[in-house]
């Protein structure tokens, strides 16, 4: 009774999150045919920012190539998990930076070299990418806001609740 022929047909969209932890990443857009998802987390990264959300201040946005041309995508990848994905026809996602940070592979490619700000701020673009994908906003929870809070006092002890 599967609407899929198999379970590979369930995967309407792989989004392969490595190597993000280091300071200032930059993660190009590597597969036209998922652009359009790229295109849209680079959109939720720029809201975030503009709302002052996120908490690292890079000179470039971590997704740059939102406006690129549908020329400038060749046949190049790189080796990684989402490859026998790839070959089967899921669509792939990758967000992987170029270059890849310089402690990877090396002695020093562990926990104490990630930085907590970039590794924080991955945490907010993706989950609400997903909470959009997913079309999930209706069962996130709801923030409570204290009387006060908005004006900067304090001492009332009403609340309210805002998504």
């Amino acid at each position: 009774m599967s609407t899929f022929q198999n379970a590979l047909q369930s995967i309407s969209l792989f989004v392969l999150l490595d190597l993000l932890g280091s300071k200032d990443p930059v993660i190009p857009s590597y597969f036209l045919t998922t652009h359009w998802a790229y295109k849209n987390m680079a959109t939720i990264e720029k809201r975030m920012r503009d709302l002052g959300v996120l908490e690292t201040k890079p000179l470039k946005p971590f997704l740059p190539e939102a406006d690129k041309s549908s020329k400038h995508f060749g046949r190049g990848s790189i080796e990684d998990d989402h490859i026998p994905f790839m070959r089967r026809g899921v669509d792939i996602l990758h967000m992987i930076p170029s270059p890849f940070p310089t402690v990877w592979h090396t002695i020093d490619d562990d926990g104490e070299h990630l930085d907590l700000e970039t590794t924080r701020d991955w945490a907010k673009i993706v989950t609400a990418f997903t909470v959009e994908w997913m079309d999930l906003k209706d069962h996130m929870p709801k923030r409570v806001v204290r009387r006060g809070e908005e004006s900067g006092t304090e001492g009332h002890s009403s609340m309210r609740t805002e998504l």
